[in-house]
């Protein structure tokens, strides 16, 4: 998986940046994280409401992330073997942190 395709689909977005996280190259919108390739999993992290979180990880297509022992509610941790639906997962935690900004 290379991140730097899913960042070069996103990054002419207006208000979508390249940043990092912890140590990563990740995309945010208006300085709100929405997604990164987590290698140690094999896996990209998208943020997405909580309920969708549980959602895709009863239906067994993500995974949580607690990877500091406190789980992440609004991350999910979609498998390497989903990369089919990585564009879509990010275009879906983009409308998730734009909805969040315009609320607040």
């Amino acid at each position: 998986m290379n991140f730097n395709y899913l960042n070069d689909q996103f990054i002419t977005l207006d208000g979508v940046t390249e940043s990092t996280m912890m140590g990563t190259s990740c995309l945010r919108y208006r300085d709100e994280f929405v997604a990164m390739y987590f290698e140690k999993e094999e896996s990209l992290i998208v943020k997405l409401d909580s309920g969708r979180v549980t959602q895709l990880t009863n239906d067994g297509l993500a995974n949580e992330f607690n990877f500091t022992r406190k789980r992440f509610k609004e991350w999910a941790l979609i498998p390497l073997e989903h990369q089919g639906e990585y564009l879509a997962y990010v275009e879906e935690a983009i409308e998730f942190a734009r909805s969040k900004k315009s609320t607040s």
